[in-house]
């Protein structure tokens, strides 16, 4: 039989009629399991073999068998199958959210006090998925996610670019943390002019900043220590340096060194946090599920964990 060399594409069709056809030995039982016609598989057997170039089934009137070129093609033609098998699978799994990786860039502290019963709780939902909690400086954070190194992040909300999304997550209150034997560790509030006297610690380089805007009729607050981390920041105050500023989700932190977290007031001060995305990538179906979630979960939590 003579084929001409010709600009065709072999069809997947094609190579599920090969492969029933070599593995059931004929024409008849392949068509069952593919309900069609034998003539039709015939057909497009006789397509594929022009499309290739050569026979891929010596036919006689009683015997079918592969050619030896049909031989040598055949596992090619399963290899392709299963491949496709396993990326329809896959995207089965990516749809459903069932698999994939969500990569969460946040601060330390957010990482270590609120986000763990929140990583527990999706997890159980979707064991199959991958979370990658990274710490990060908190002016890293954003870049991270603008650089694509990220999915999500969890920070601080802050007037950003249109390339970033912020979703308003969740507020903390402003607190002063004093330790245990300090005067004013019975309080139950406290106002911003009561700090005057007092040394006070910053985590964060523009903190006392932040503070002093949201304060426009207040005392005007000085840093008499300013440190990168909240954890080294708590540890001075446990170690009688002074008083930390600090928001209230930090609480944990806080009772680890047995420190009392007072509420200041008048006016109360809150810091607000969101769930930032990149607007020019758009997210996974698995991380567009965990941002959901993780909305829902500071929704739900409310201030509790949080104040």
């Amino acid at each position: 039989m003579a084929y001409e060399s010709i600009n065709a594409s072999v069809t997947l069709r094609q190579l599920q009629t090969l492969v029933n056809v070599a593995e059931l030995g004929s024409f008849v039982a392949a068509s069952r399991t593919m309900h069609v016609t034998p003539s039709a598989l015939s057909i497009l057997i006789s397509e594929l073999e022009q499309t290739l170039g050569f026979r891929v089934f010596d036919r006689t009137t009683r015997q079918l068998q592969l050619s030896a070129a049909g031989k040598q093609y055949l596992p090619y033609a399963q290899r392709v199958l299963l491949e496709l098998e396993g990326a329809q699978r896959c995207a089965q799994e990516v749809r459903s959210q069932k698999t994939g990786i969500v990569r969460i860039a946040t601060s330390q502290v957010i990482a270590w006090t609120l986000m763990p019963p929140a990583l527990r709780a999706f997890r159980t939902l979707r064991p199959g998925v991958r979370l990658e909690p990274i710490d990060l400086p908190v002016d890293e954070i954003l870049p991270n996610l603008e650089a694509g190194r990220v999915d999500l992040a969890v920070t601080l909300q802050m007037l950003t670019g249109p390339e970033l999304h912020a979703s308003p997550a969740f507020h903390s209150q402003v607190h002063v943390a004093c330790h245990e034997d300090h005067p004013w560790a019975k309080r139950k509030a406290l106002r911003w002019n009561e700090l005057s006297s007092e040394p006070l610690i910053f985590t964060g380089i523009d903190t006392p900043q932040r503070i002093n805007a949201a304060l426009p009729d207040g005392p005007r607050l000085e840093a008499a220590r300013q440190v990168e981390h909240m954890g080294t920041g708590l540890a001075l105050v446990a170690s009688g340096f002074g008083s930390a500023i600090c928001a209230g989700y930090v609480r944990p932190m806080c009772d680890m060194h047995q420190l009392r977290m007072i509420p200041l007031v008048k006016p109360e001060v809150l810091r607000q946090f969101a769930i930032y995305s990149s607007s020019k990538r758009s997210l996974t179906p698995v991380a567009e599920g965990f941002h959901s979630f993780l909305l829902e979960w500071f929704r739900k939590a409310g201030n509790t964990p949080l104040s």
